[in-house]
């Protein structure tokens, strides 16, 4: 019988389209979802985008987050303060922008369904959070 019970170890750090720094696990069998540990730095601005059809969990693994989205039914950002264990869920078409809100680095987790593109080709990396009402 083969077992995907198997240890997984992020991979190498690459820069995710919003410019977040993201290590990406090798997750063998999985086809269905993805998962990656991000770094949100203190003092960084990270690039608003959205997602053409993933479904994304943000979790917070330590430190504390901002995750700000454009509200289409009210038009304005809304900000969610994510603190350790703490998580949100964004569907395809939500902006999200991230801001560490803790004076140390916050580690957290992103995991999304279907298993993010090697490529990108799903993020839209925007100007601003209002210009996916332009879509």
């Amino acid at each position: 019988m083969n077992t995907t019970l198997q240890l997984r170890r992020a991979g190498n750090k690459i820069l995710a389209p919003d410019q977040v720094p993201v290590r990406p696990y090798e997750l063998g069998q999985c086809n269905n979802m993805a998962l990656a540990m991000g770094c949100v730095e203190p003092g960084v601005r990270y690039g608003v985008h959205t997602h053409r059809r993933i479904e994304q969990i943000t979790f917070v693994v330590s430190g504390m987050v901002d995750v700000f989205s454009f509200d289409i039914d009210v038009a304005e950002i809304r900000k969610i303060r994510l603190g350790a264990g703490e998580a949100v869920v964004t569907m395809p078409g939500e902006t999200l922008e991230f801001r560490c809100a803790s004076a140390n680095m916050a580690k957290v987790l992103f995991i999304t369904s279907p298993p993010y593109p090697e490529d990108n080709s799903d993020a839209v990396v925007l100007r601003s959070h209002s210009e996916v009402m332009s879509d």
